[in-house]
């Protein structure tokens, strides 16, 4: 593969970056091509030391998209971030999606229960239309107000919980990324 075949094969695959990205690591290895010249390697030489153009271009934009994922928290970014770390091969898909999708259950079920702890007392409450004794009334006005008090501090804890996690498991795809491309 000659450095022009090279060079439009990745910069067709990083079509995706925008162009100041693209255009930067575009020269990165436009540089590295030229250093190799230099050092009297051919360009086939060169374009096989540096690998298949997929393969980089792959773990270039999983890079791209932790790094996104990273300076924009947001779901959208995260699940880019995954799709892309996932893609680079069917180890991802059990060891990145796997623990993703383990976590987001188990955050879904404690948000769940947070929810209807806000909302069981509405349910306490319209009992009291009902006649009923004042000890029981006084039951569920207590249990109400410690249902809305556990819901709420459930609520707040997922919130940092759920944040905690989302820096937590940027951090290990960028690991899984560092690890694939064997640094």
């Amino acid at each position: 593969m000659t450095r022009r075949e090279f060079m439009d094969e990745l910069g067709s695959l990083l079509i995706e970056l925008p162009d100041k990205e693209r255009l930067d690591i575009l020269a990165d290895y436009t540089e590295h091509f030229l250093m190799g010249i230099q050092d009297g390697k051919s360009e086939h030489e060169i374009a096989e030391t540096l690998g298949s153009p997929k393969v980089l271009a792959r773990e270039l934009l999983a890079g791209y998209r932790i790094h996104q994922a990273q300076s924009n928290a947001s779901v959208g970014n995260m699940t880019r971030a995954i799709i892309a770390t996932v893609s680079l091969g069917f180890f991802n898909l059990i060891f990145v999606l796997g623990p993703f999708m383990a976590l987001i259950g188990v955050l879904i079920a404690c948000y769940g229960v947070s929810v209807s702890l806000l909302v069981a007392p509405l349910g306490m409450l319209a009992q009291y239309g009902v006649p009923n004794l004042s000890h029981e009334r006084l039951f569920l006005l207590f249990g109400s107000l410690a249902s809305v008090g556990l819901g709420g501090m459930l609520v707040i804890g997922l919130i940092r919980l759920t944040k905690w996690l989302y820096r937590q498991f940027l951090r290990y795809l960028q690991f899984n990324v560092q690890m694939i491309r064997g640094k």
